[in-house]
């Protein structure tokens, strides 16, 4: 009988099958994922890896867990030290900034890929923990929501529920516009202080858009 391994080395192997994964999503994309293919990275059997991971589904969805789990410790650590809400804004974004650039593959996989989501695996044994990603993801969409309707009332403007969503998925966008940019290096071409000039569109950005949305128009 092959004896039980510990479980701090069970952990260890699971996070390097976890981490191998994710390097193949990030650089060919979900469908170039197999077990067979990690099996093969990793020096280890089929059958061996099976032991830790049901299907590279499983392993999938763990990895967007994982991030976003770490996104929400990012969001939630600036927050809770923001000495008022439109500062707790401010760094928010910059947190989410910071998340991108610091966990790029974690970013790309979770926010850049064609890879399955929740409504694909509706019916299939990793339908469970699908919901349990997508409930993760949600929770870090309605934080981001509330700490902006906290901002908006900090200056005394009280905003509708559909204006709050519209203003969070322009602002998701720039987000995001901005983390690409700085992934694919582009954003190098036009300036030489390219984190310099992201920090200066983040002062910027809530005062723009609540003039934009919700300030009355002349």
């Amino acid at each position: 009988m092959r004896p039980v391994r510990p479980q701090e080395q069970v952990e260890e192997i699971k996070q390097n099958v976890l981490n191998t994964a994710l390097g193949i999503i990030a650089q060919e994309g979900f469908n170039a994922l197999t077990m067979r293919r990690l099996g093969r990275e990793l020096g280890m059997t089929a059958p061996n890896l099976y032991n830790y991971f049901t299907s590279k589904d499983e392993i999938y969805i763990t990895l967007m867990i994982q991030g976003f789990t770490r996104l929400r410790e990012y969001m939630v650590e600036v927050s809770e030290a923001a000495s008022n809400p439109f500062q707790r804004a401010r760094d928010v974004m910059r947190a989410y900034l910071r998340f991108g650039f610091e966990h790029p593959q974690h970013y790309e996989l979770m926010f850049s890929s064609h890879a399955p989501k929740t409504p694909d695996y509706k019916g299939t044994p990793e339908e469970s923990l699908s919901e349990q990603e997508f409930a993760l993801g949600m929770e870090v969409a309605r934080f981001a929501e509330t700490v902006l309707d906290l901002a908006l009332e900090g200056v005394g403007l009280k905003a509708t529920a559909d204006q709050r969503r519209t203003m969070l998925i322009e602002l998701w966008s720039l987000l995001h516009g901005m983390v690409s940019l700085h992934l694919t290096g582009n954003s190098s071409y036009l300036t030489d202080r390219v984190i310099e000039t992201y920090e200066h569109i983040l002062n910027l950005l809530l005062e723009r858009f609540i003039n934009q949305h919700l300030m009355p128009k002349k």
